[in-house]
């Protein structure tokens, strides 16, 4: 009964993600062919690389904050809210800043153990098998963290809410649509990711995020009702 009613929504999130997901397949293979063919291009990657590799934990906060919450909500702004910002915007900016910019260090942390667990060669053997520890293991994972943590953030921290989280019905209808979206985008992403050197995969992966995040807003912010 709960598989028929999750299938319709796996499949409208893998429709609706398809094409954006596309669109940012393209965009990354113009990104992989300019670090690998234009010197100028790679150069400037280096210096990014270079300033993450001496500011550290800030740099994985901020770069989060700016292209996880920053960049869309500014979007948000601009394109849906006719350039006239509100409160919610700056309560949006806090909560979503400081949750991303957790996530930004975590995730930099993570990145720096698949070096270590695979290396750092440019195979494909080992992009498989970081790709795949990303997408099949850290993925679902953080991502049940957060559908969980905007969960409680539209219905509040309560005992009946905390039941819906451990449920079934919340994993399948809830956070499995949101993993099955991000499939379409971060399966070739982290490719991409894996490919750059350890020290520019987080700056890399901030760029892809910010795509996502858009995406990520919308599928959540049409489920916020609570589970029947």
């Amino acid at each position: 009964m709960l598989l028929t009613e999750v299938m319709p929504q796996i499949k409208q999130a893998f429709k609706a993600n398809l094409k954006p997901g596309a669109i940012l397949w393209a965009l990354m293979l113009i990104f992989f062919v300019a670090y690998a063919t234009s010197t100028t291009f790679s150069s400037g990657l280096g210096k990014v690389s270079e300033l993450k590799t001496s500011v550290g934990y800030p740099f994985s906060f901020g770069v989060y904050v700016l292209f996880a919450a920053v960049m869309p909500e500014m979007f948000k702004i601009m394109f849906f809210q006719k350039r006239r910002p509100t409160v919610q915007n700056l309560r949006n900016l806090i909560f979503v800043g400081l949750l991303f910019g957790c996530i930004g260090i975590v995730t930099d942390i993570f990145y720096v153990y698949q070096a270590r667990w695979f290396g750092e060669a440019g195979d494909l053997r080992t992009l498989l098998l970081k790709a795949f520890v990303d997408q099949a293991l850290y993925s679902p994972v953080a991502n049940f963290i957060l559908v969980s943590i905007f969960f409680m953030r539209e219905n509040g921290i309560r005992r009946e809410v905390a039941r819906k989280l451990v449920s079934p019905r919340f994993v399948f209808t809830k956070v499995l649509p949101v993993v099955v979206a991000g499939w379409c985008i971060w399966i070739p992403g982290v490719m991409l990711v894996y490919s750059m050197p350890t020290a520019l995969q987080l700056p890399v992966a901030s760029l892809i995020l910010c795509f996502w995040v858009l995406i990520f807003t919308f599928v959540t912010a049409s489920r916020t009702e609570l589970i029947k």
